[in-house]
């Protein structure tokens, strides 16, 4: 079966070959010519290099900025990851106690976080000041609203986690607790 399909396919490209136009031979005709003709070629082909120059330079940029963004998508993954590891710190710091049998772990707490923030500021990540701003919903995520007559209204009372910016993009918004109005 595969043979008579071969067959087939054989004597339909010898029929194509045969006829003008089709051949090797009708392609790299024009070389025989005269001299106009062969600098006509040899334009044509230069102009042909020229566009498939171009075209591989503008491949690699896409390439390179296809490159550029996912490394910065996974980048910034990682980083929402790291942002877990800095709440469960801070959740642990607001809930130790200052005795003196808690004052080692208290302490050692206190450098991973402090190393975590350098980590931080290396990769241009900063923690978005919420409390006491007037609330914005670009960057604040409303828990809830709160009476307080001491607070002005719209602004943020109680910051519940953290926001974060990264290169000045949001990486996540902070959650508050709005004063009612």
């Amino acid at each position: 079966m595969v043979n008579k399909i071969q067959k087939k396919i054989y004597a339909a490209l010898k029929d194509s070959y045969s006829k003008p136009g089709y051949g090797l031979e009708d392609e790299f005709s024009g070389l025989r010519g005269p001299e106009v003709q062969t600098s006509d070629t040899a334009s044509d082909w230069e102009e042909k290099y020229y566009y498939l120059l171009a075209d591989l330079e503008n491949t690699k940029k896409r390439l390179a900025r296809a490159s550029a963004l996912e490394i910065e998508g996974q980048r910034t993954e990682l980083l929402k990851d790291v942002i877990k590891l800095a709440d469960g710190l801070d959740l642990a710091l607001n809930h130790i106690s200052g005795e003196d049998d808690s004052r080692n772990i208290f302490q050692g707490i206190q450098g991973l976080k402090g190393i975590l923030d350098q980590f931080f500021i290396k990769h241009e990540v900063q923690p978005i000041e919420a409390l006491g701003a007037v609330f914005d919903p670009k960057i604040h995520d409303a828990l809830g609203v709160v009476r307080n007559p001491a607070a002005i209204a719209h602004t943020v009372v109680r910051v519940e986690r953290k926001g974060y910016l990264y290169h000045g993009k949001l990486l996540r918004p902070a959650q508050v607790l709005v004063a009612a109005g």
